[in-house]
């Protein structure tokens, strides 16, 4: 099908074959469908028409008894590349009953399900407007009732589906010690009745037809079984379900970079100036190839935590926040570049780049600021770096995640489940001894720098500088990323780790992949160069060798993805 994103193309699992996703990406290529929902966008109302068109394809069973995580993920990005507003309508629900998956009993989860198939939609309510992020400050509580059953009072605010959706999944508290404890909160499965107050929309700047507002519980009665797990559990479950719903949100950042590639080489390859089309003009061509490199790396990087989540469950941790960090970043260049060649076009109200420029800047505060993903990745350096004695083969290891099959969500959540990670040196050895297509020898130098600084950093006082702590974050980020897009787009390597073969062809030129790769390596590179400086310790390997490789590879590789880019007419 054309016009779909990059993730739907390098993702192991054919998410198409599914009759009910293959269905939405049909309905959302109808012109007359995306002329509606931008509408929808211009005027800031909720694209109920079709939303409803979407509960008819049957778009329910993807959130309930069929849930898993390939078909979620690309359900995210097939959306986003279309509309952000719709992306995020949809997406909820798969975050919202998330924790009803992973906590609820066979009773009430069967009770919840059949309102969804049934045509509800879900809202998760966590955050209150004083405390933002910060869920352990909440206020709003759920107290016993004289009846039986808990009595809930208090506001949540910034709920995406706070209006028009009619189950509610709330994190409220239910005990109030005298210091902060994880035991205070617990999460309830609520029905919109008269006692749920709607509170006006918020205007926001991007998703313009999403319905984010609040809520408030006026002694809102929920009987015993609403209650999703144990009580005192809803912090924990809470964080799970975020553990997981990353990889979704990197697949909204995914979609949502493919779909303005699509406008802006639709616009270079129509748009005539000098008596051509703009896409002949090497600066023009630049912007696209850039724009399709960021495009490559972040659905990579998306499909790879999809993969990790649905095998290793919520011990993907590391990877699903280093695809949250690095893809909404990424999405957000990559749209940039596309606007430099839409130029004022991408400005106007009623031409549809605009709403990618808004949209994209959503996904890096969903599930989880960036600065939330570079402390959970840096909280997790220590282990990454730790010296080992027996190094296992990782190829074997990454193989064991891509044959995995698709897992219902329920067996995901193991709350004693290990955070998994491969020793980043000896699998960048790994694949770099891969007769791939594309070099990967500058990384294996990347990877051993990382773990010399993240070893020298122990102890150091450096190590107590959050901006130390960041930048060697954020150098494994683009490590990962490096990984993973050369795991899917280099046809030796994706066969090494045992990704299917593209049933059509290399889904992108391996120019665009020597260019993505040399662009994550220079990132890695400054990043490390940073941590050395400021912790005063000497920079391990040869730092230079590593740009002049990288630069050379990228320079080559330049005119190929040029060419590529002129050869994708709409």
């Amino acid at each position: 099908m054309p016009g779909l994103p990059v993730w739907t193309r390098l993702c192991p699992v054919d998410v198409l074959r599914h009759p009910v996703v293959a269905g939405v990406a049909e309905l959302l290529a109808a012109p007359d469908i995306q002329a509606a929902l931008h509408e929808g966008q211009r005027a800031g109302t909720y694209p109920a028409e079709v939303v409803a068109a979407l509960r008819r394809i049957g778009v329910a069973r993807l959130y309930t008894d069929e849930a898993e995580v390939f078909h979620l993920c690309g359900l995210n990005a097939i959306a986003a590349a279309v509309d952000g507003s719709l992306a995020i309508t949809l997406g909820v629900n798969a975050l919202a009953l998330l924790p009803v998956h992973l906590g609820a009993g066979p009773e009430l989860r069967a009770r919840i399900f059949k309102k969804i198939n049934d045509g509800a939609f879900a809202a998760m309510l966590l955050t209150e407007l004083d405390h933002g992020s910060n869920l352990l400050r909440n206020e709003a509580a759920a107290t016993p009732h004289p009846d039986g059953g808990y009595r809930l009072s208090g506001e949540k605010h910034l709920i995406n589906g706070a209006t028009h959706h009619d189950v509610l999944v709330a994190l409220m508290r239910t005990a109030r010690g005298g210091a902060v404890a994880f035991g205070d909160f617990s999460v309830f499965c609520v029905d919109r009745d008269d006692s749920v107050e709607a509170l006006p929309r918020w205007s926001t700047l991007p998703a313009r037809a999403a319905d984010i507002a609040g809520v408030r519980f006026h002694g809102t009665h929920v009987p015993e079984d609403s209650l999703v797990g144990k009580l005192g559990d809803g912090f924990s479950l809470v964080q799970r379900t975020l553990t997981l719903s990353r990889g979704g949100i990197s697949g909204l950042a995914s979609g949502s970079a493919s779909g303005a590639l699509a406008l802006a080489l639709a616009y270079a390859h129509t748009r005539d100036v000098y008596g051509a089309p703009i896409v002949g003009l090497d600066a023009i061509a630049d912007h696209l190839v850039a724009h399709a490199e960021l495009d490559l790396v972040t659905a990579a990087m998306a499909v790879k935590a999809a993969v990790a989540a649905n095998a290793l469950g919520i011990g993907a941790a590391i990877y699903t926040a280093a695809a949250k960090l690095a893809c909404c970043a990424l999405a957000e260049e990559a749209v940039e570049q596309g606007r430099r060649v839409v130029s004022s076009r991408a400005l106007l109200a009623d031409r549809p780049y605009e709403k990618f420029v808004r949209d994209v800047t959503l996904y890096g505060v969903f599930d989880g600021t960036s600065h939330l993903m570079l402390t959970d990745l840096s909280l997790r350096l220590p282990q990454i770096v730790k010296a080992r004695d027996d190094v296992e083969p990782t190829l074997p290891r990454v193989a064991a995640m891509f044959a995995a099959p698709a897992r219902p969500l329920a067996a995901l959540g193991d709350a004693r489940a290990p955070v998994r990670h491969l020793d980043l040196p000896a699998h960048a050895r790994a694949l770099d001894a891969i007769d791939g297509g594309v070099g990967f020898s500058a990384f294996v130098a990347l990877a051993d720098a990382l773990v010399a600084l993240g070893r020298g950093l122990r102890g150091h006082k450096a190590w107590n500088d959050q901006g130390v702590r960041f930048a060697l974050a954020e150098a494994l980020a683009w490590l990962e990323c490096a990984f993973a897009a050369v795991e899917l787009a280099d046809p030796a390597r994706r066969a090494a780790v045992g990704a299917p073969a593209w049933s059509s062809g290399q889904p992108v030129s391996p120019d665009i992949l020597v260019g993505a790769l040399a662009g994550l390596g220079l990132r890695a590179r400054a990043r490390l160069l940073e941590v050395a400086a400021a912790a005063g310790l000497p920079v391990p390997g040869d730092m230079s060798e590593v740009e002049r490789t990288l630069v050379a590879t990228r320079t080559a590789a330049r005119p190929g993805a040029r060419a590529w880019v002129r050869a994708q007419v709409p």
